[in-house]
């Protein structure tokens, strides 16, 4: 995948960003069918996939319920790879949305 250069930045991104938040709240969201959280072994899976597609950018957000801390604990090390986008505005208390 090419990576594009973000803005006047010497950062460069994929133009496809892999969401986060599947991997950290599967409560109070709005899909058909519960699922379950992923455990760390398939999260590492869906990065080092992820990566292997060339894509280095995630999005995640405090409304993504444990998203980022979990992506901080396997990011250890591997930081220099990836490139985060975040949102607010909207925060998650483990059973509900709310405004942040």
């Amino acid at each position: 995948m090419k990576l594009r250069r973000l803005g006047r930045s010497d950062c460069l991104v994929s133009p496809v960003a892999l969401g986060t938040v599947k991997i950290g709240r599967n409560t109070a969201v709005r899909y058909p069918q519960a699922f379950a959280l992923p455990d760390d072994a398939a999260v590492e899976r869906l990065l080092c996939t992820a990566r292997e597609l060339g894509i280095n950018l995630l999005d995640t957000a405090p409304a993504y319920g444990s998203s980022e801390e979990r992506l901080g604990r396997w990011l250890r090390g591997r930081r220099q790879h990836w490139v985060l986008c975040t949102k607010c505005g909207e925060e998650f208390d483990g059973k509900h949305s709310k405004p942040g």
